[in-house]
């Protein structure tokens, strides 16, 4: 009986380190945690922002004098969207921001998020649902306070100084907001616009997405100095061939004609038989 109960001794150790394993994980499962606590994600985004945004807009996010900006009244919504979109973080301090690659992981951009928003107060990420918003409200408010920037399409052009109104072809109804919020670059605040705006804006710029009008290639995507300048030259081709038609030289109007001594009316671009 003892043989028989010293060999399952050695398996003792092993059990309970099982058992203890199963009610960690069904404890941490049932509570819905995540591998990364509040404190690892906290500590996740300050040490990125200090490795890849400090030196532009220092590590208390106060700003760089000739590389960049304070971060005080960016907050959440600006830090999302500048992630988001591949703006951030920028070769150059003195180059427009465009959008490109996404260079950071979910995870990673959820932690500098939260670690901008925790540096001053600034606009938190709008919850935009355009399930049940009004397209031709949308498409109006687009039209009086966007179009002159991005053009009717959505298409976006130059709009001077060596700034560029973007395409919104890949903008989320998430990123609309966000940028309708914050402005960014070039592009005001618009402050006066309702939640109710925003929703309605981002269901038109989706809706053109689905009607392929933000591609440059679209008719009428190219912009307004593109598009007057087709005009222009669609319009300037006929005219110069209706005024070539008009301007040539007819015989019977063209060439004055001149009476003879006979009285006989005589062409004078025919020779006087009396000249010889």
């Amino acid at each position: 009986m003892k043989l028989h109960t010293r060999r399952w001794l050695h398996l003792v150790p092993i059990a309970a380190a099982a058992a203890v394993g199963f009610v960690t994980l069904t404890s941490s499962a049932s509570e819905g945690a995540s591998p990364y606590s509040a404190q690892s994600t906290n500590d996740l985004g300050a040490d990125l922002f200090a490795k890849q945004c400090s030196s532009c807009h220092g590590l208390d996010g106060l700003g760089v004098e000739d590389r960049g900006p304070t971060l005080e009244h960016e907050g959440r919504a600006a830090a999302d969207f500048v992630l988001r979109t591949g703006r951030m973080p920028l070769a150059a301090p003195n180059i427009q921001a465009k959008s490109g690659p996404v260079r950071f992981t979910e995870e990673e951009i959820v932690a500098l998020v939260d670690h901008v928003g925790s540096l001053g107060a600034g606009p938190d990420i709008p919850n935009v649902d355009i399930t049940n918003a009004d397209i031709g409200d949308g498409g109006a408010v687009f039209r009086l306070n966007c179009a002159a920037c991005h053009v009717a399409s959505g298409a976006g052009t130059a709009i001077g100084g060596s700034h560029r109104a973007p395409s919104l072809a890949k903008a989320t109804p998430t990123e609309v907001g966000e940028a309708i919020l914050v402005g960014p670059g070039a592009m005001p605040v618009f402050s006066s616009l309702t939640d109710d705006d925003i929703n309605n804006v981002a269901a038109y710029i989706k809706n053109l997405q689905e009607q392929g009008t933000t591609d440059a290639l679209h008719f009428g995507g190219a912009g307004p100095a593109a598009e007057g300048l087709a005009a222009w030259l669609l319009a300037l081709i006929p005219l110069i061939a209706i005024t070539r038609w008009i301007g040539r030289p007819n015989p019977g109007r063209d060439h004055p004609v001149a009476t003879t001594p006979s009285g006989t009316v005589s062409n004078d671009s025919e020779p006087d038989p009396d000249d010889h």
